[in-house]
């Protein structure tokens, strides 16, 4: 299962560098003015750029330049913030004037659901972020370079594991028990893996993200859709673009935990009582045992060109990223190719693109960083006791929950491959004028492999009580995708008309196959020879398997018209099936429909260069989380001795549910896009409502008559409101330096629960989720959940202080003289989900250096702090105990949660800055350009929460399914620290 990466050349650099010597000097100057066409005047800090090269200017104040034109070199670019850029082919000319006008943001071409549109004509909220203004530095996910950058979109990763996904959520939850994060379509592939794509392939990303843009996409709209384009060949000559960086990631903000100094301090002051405290003689940094100064490494190569009739893009991108934490990280290679052709005097066009992605995941085997933090600093890494051979030589103490980090972190291993492909093939063919026929076929087949192995000596992982332990796992998906379009655009005076119309289908088949065993007579081959285990026949190891599949069917159309460029109108509608709805219910229909105005032109407004007013609303909708949900299941359960051997018992594992049907999340947004000061200010104010009924949610059923206590239910309704502003504007332009700034902010006003009940299903009007855990308090919730109610409600005593005799003091809430441990005596104590979200960009240019600085803010949100409610009183001392501004030594009562331990997590950081350098490349240089950049991420965060990483989480990662969803809020015990990263990286065009 060993899976090999090819690793680049660390001598590529060196010879990148050896190529700057070969160049000519040859080159000839151009001079000229830019001018406003309508006013005449000058345009100041235009920009001029020679295509092609890394040369380039901008205007003085009186909109004059000067530019120095390499030999050879035969097109330049002229560019204005609000302005329609240019591309102009010289002559023998030495001097060329340029007259620009304004509104090239009205003129961009926006990618929609299965078609594109003029800016000025989008009705609905659509977002569109280009590749010059994505985040810069060490980016290893496509998920990365829209954080913090479109209103609304919240993407989040706490501890920045690189072998988490990130959490991905726009316009807050529409959904409880199907997906919440929004639809990726990449070059038209509907559910795209963001592992095909790599960051250095993509040239746009658009979010859509009301449902009147994403009801197109019908039954998995309802979270929004994020469309990706990747980058294509251009015509002209080949080029190559070599791309690579080396990062370092470093602990930032560790849990604040005793040192061994601190810890003997602590236990000298028990007195007599020690409450199982020790000191076993050493002085050790457990996490500084089990984590690293990771070093990465990335390089991305591609190769582009073309005629007017064809071209093409291949590109090979190689990450090879390690984890903080020792023995895990990713290796991955990926390639993409990129071609397309025009025929028949450029009536057909003809494209296909293939991706392929092999990798390599080394997860961590078990809780290493949990005890990295709580084990014992006065304890040994390695045990001189003979009789701890039987652990491998590492130093034990046997006691609950307790393991050595180190001896985890190397007698265990957990690691998976696993390969990806994607290929499609398109053909748009215009029949007549105005009338194109569009077909996509599409093939996405993706395959995991995974291993565990615990060694005979590790005390954690099952090794030692097992004599060895672990498992197999294997899954495979292969999606198969047609889809055929109409689109027929007429010209009718003031009236522009376009009709879309098209037929879809989709089909994804899913496998997968598990075995386990234990009872090994030697380590070596580890899970690679799991048949070997002696547990099979003992009754004591076993596996199964499983396949699914799904079909999905649609038929959709839409309507755009522009009258006069002043009234915009879209309406559309999807009806489609899916085959995991129960019988009756495997259709539905979802429509959209939206309007604008351009109140500048309808109204002669003079104080703005552009307002226009929109209105949409729509209806989108979502999938259960896998297939024959609406089925009774059967599979097996325990096994039992029969006949002289084990054999498997077999029952119901699912309740039928015959009515199961689509959520439905409907969606209304009204908003303003606005431009201004020459159309340099621009951007959006929206608000937004968004009602989902219907929800998938897993009910508790009794039994009988039902055959298990849980099923599929369609129940209840959601609500989400808020308000979204985003702005662009250059402040400053002049010959040497620029600097422009962008906002994306949203303010959340609505997060509701209305209900979780219907006619068929009551579950109760509240409901207390999410137990604190163990030890000792796994009948404590932490979340409360009640109709129409805010959601994200944390709910518990309020902590009045510390008695004499070192117990927990509560506040009586419902007055009868006491405390009890009960709701009476509790309220809500916090929030776990955010009201504002704020990105706040900031770009500067001063001569050949360019430089990003990006902000990144949540504010509103509290966290649970679970390693202060276990870690942090002064009760059994078997772990390390959490040192933060709250720390009592006088607490000597057991764990208990309450508002002591929710703290406001509201934080501003300096979530990404670059600053590179632009080499000027002399004329006829085989090197047309190189940029050499330093980045850092989280370089530095304002937050008083004393918790490791302040990062909203929305959901609970201890629980599954609805549960998890309907309790954020929660820092479980599995972020003991952030990270920093800093990066080096070189870009070089040729």
């Amino acid at each position: 299962m060993k899976l090999r990466v090819g690793y680049c050349s660390r001598y590529v650099l060196v010879a990148v560098a050896a190529l700057l010597c070969n160049f000519a000097f040859a080159q000839r100057t151009l001079t000229g003015k830019i001018t406003d066409k309508a006013t005449g005047e000058g345009l100041i800090g235009a920009n001029i750029l020679v295509v092609g090269t890394g040369s380039g200017t901008i205007t003085d104040f009186d909109g004059s330049y000067t530019l120095e034109v390499p030999a050879g070199s035969t097109e330049i670019e002229f560019s204005y913030t609000g302005y329609t850029t240019q591309r102009i082919t010289l002559g023998s000319e030495t001097t060329l004037d340029i007259q620009l006008a304004a509104g090239q943001l009205l003129d961009e071409v926006v990618v929609t659901g299965y078609g594109s549109q003029k800016a000025r004509e989008v009705t609905s909220s659509i977002v569109t972020i280009k590749n010059e203004n994505f985040n810069r530095g060490n980016v290893n996910s496509p998920a990365q370079l829209l954080q913090g950058k479109v209103a609304g979109l919240s993407i989040t990763r706490p501890g920045g594991d690189v072998n988490s996904n990130f959490t991905i959520r726009l316009r807050g939850l529409s959904t409880l028990g199907a997906n919440t994060s929004p639809l990726v379509v990449i070059d038209g592939i509907i559910g795209g893996s963001l592992n095909t794509v790599d960051p250095n392939d993509i040239e746009s990303m658009t979010v859509l993200k009301d449902a009147s843009a994403a009801s197109i996409y019908g039954t998995r709209g309802a979270s929004g859709a994020i469309l990706i384009t990747t980058k294509k060949g251009a015509a002209g000559k080949t080029t190559v673009d070599y791309n690579s960086y080396v990062s370092s990631d470093t602990r930032l903000r560790d849990v604040p935990m005793m040192t061994a100094g601190e810890w003997r301090t602590l236990g000298a002051g028990l007195g007599t009582n020690k409450l199982g405290w020790r000191d076993n003689g050493s002085e050790t940094n457990w996490l500084d045992q089990v984590t690293r100064n990771a070093i990465s490494q990335v390089h991305n190569v591609s190769v582009g060109g073309g005629t007017k009739n064809g071209g093409y893009r291949a590109s090979v991108n190689y990450r090879d990223l390690q984890n903080i934490q020792v023995n895990t990280g990713l290796k991955s290679l990926n390639a993409r190719l990129n071609l397309f052709q025009n025929a028949l005097n450029g009536k057909l066009r003809l494209a296909t693109n293939l991706a392929l992605t092999n990798g390599r995941r080394q997860f961590s085997p078990g809780e290493v960083l949990k005890f990295g933090l709580l084990y014992n600093p006065t304890a040994p890494v390695l045990s001189s006791n003979p009789a701890d051979a039987r652990w491998g030589g590492y130093f034990e103490e046997d006691l609950f929950d307790y393991n050595n980090p180190v001896s985890i972190a190397n007698q265990n291993v957990s690691e998976g491959d696993y390969s990806e492909v994607q290929i499609s093939f398109q053909a748009d063919y215009d029949l007549f004028k105005g009338f194109t026929l569009s077909a996509l076929y599409a093939q996405q087949r993706d395959q995991n492999n995974t291993g565990f192995y615990s060694n005979r000596t590790s005390r954690a992982g099952g090794g030692f009580g097992n004599q060895g332990n672990g498992n197999v796992n294997y899954s495979k998906q292969n999606t198969h995708q047609a889809t055929f379009t109409g689109t027929y655009a007429k010209d009718l005076g003031k009236l522009d008309l376009k009709v879309t119309g098209g037929y879809e289908y989709q089909y994804q088949g899913n496998e997968g196959f598990g075995f386990s065993n234990n009872r090994f007579l030697t380590d070596v081959t580890g899970y690679n020879n799991i048949g070997s285990g002696l547990g099979l026949p003992l009754g004591l190891a076993g596996g199964g398997s499983g396949k699914s599949d799904f079909e999905n069917v649609a038929v959709f159309g839409r309507l755009n018209l522009n009258f006069d460029d002043t009234y915009f109108m879209m309406a559309s509608v999807r009806r489609e099936g899916n085959s995991r709805f129960g019988e009756g219910n495997k259709y539905a229909v979802f429509p959209g429909i939206s309007a604008g105005a351009d109140l500048t032109k309808a109204f002669g407004l003079s104080f703005v260069d552009n307002l226009k007013f929109r209105l949409a609303y729509g209806v989108a909708g979502n999938l259960p989380p896998q297939s024959n949900l609406s089925q009774e299941l059967v599979g097996p359960g325990g096994r039992f001795f029969y006949n002289g051997q084990f054999v498997p018992s077999y029952g119901p594992q699912s309740n039928p549910n015959p009515n199961l049907k689509w959520e439905r999340t409907a969606d209304f947004t009204v908003g303003f896009d606005f431009a201004a000061l020459n159309y340099k200010l621009n951007g959006s104010l929206e608000y937004f409502n968004r009602n989902t009924q219907d929800l998938l949610f897993n009910a508790p059923v009794p039994v009988p008559p039902n055959l298990v206590p849980n099923t599929l239910v369609n129940v209840g309704e959601l609500e989400s409101s808020g308000i979204e502003l985003a702005l662009n504007f250059p402040v400053l332009k002049k010959d040497k330096f620029s600097y422009d700034v962008n906002l994306a902010t949203t303010y959340y006003t609505t997060f509701k629960l209305i209900s979780l009940s219907n006619e068929d299903f009551d579950l109760g009007k509240e409901r207390f989720l999410a137990n604190v855990g163990s030890p000792g308090l796994n009948n404590n919730n932490m979340i409360y959940v009640a109709d129409g109610q805010p959601l994200g409600q944390i709910y518990g005593p309020v902590y009045r202080g510390v008695a004499e005799n070192g117990t927990w003091q509560f506040e009586d809430l419902n007055g009868d003289g006491k405390y009890c441990d009960c709701p009476d005596d509790q309220k809500v104590i916090g929030s776990g989900l955010p009201d504002i979200e704020l990105g706040f960009g900031n770009n500067l240019r001063i001569g050949k250096f360019d430089v990003n600085l990006f902000f990144r803010g949540v504010f509103g949100h509290d966290l649970v702090n679970s390693y202060r409610i276990f870690y942090e009183p002064v009760n059994t001392m078997t772990w390390n105990r959490v040192n933060s501004k709250y720390f009592n030594p006088k607490l000597t009562d057991g764990a208990k949660f309450s508002s002591h331990q929710v703290e406001n997590a509201s934080f501003l950081k300096l979530d990404n800055a670059t600053i590179g350098y632009n080499f000027d490349m002399p004329s006829g240089a085989a090197v047309r350009s190189v940029n050499l950049y330093v980045s850092g991420q989280n370089l530095f965060v304002l937050t008083g929460y004393t918790g490791s990483d302040p990062e909203v989480r929305f959901q609970d990662s201890e629980q599954g399914g609805s549960g998890a969803i309907l309790s954020p809020g929660i820092d479980r015990r599995n972020t003991p620290f952030m990270q920093r990263n800093l990066t080096l990286g070189i870009r070089v065009g040729l």
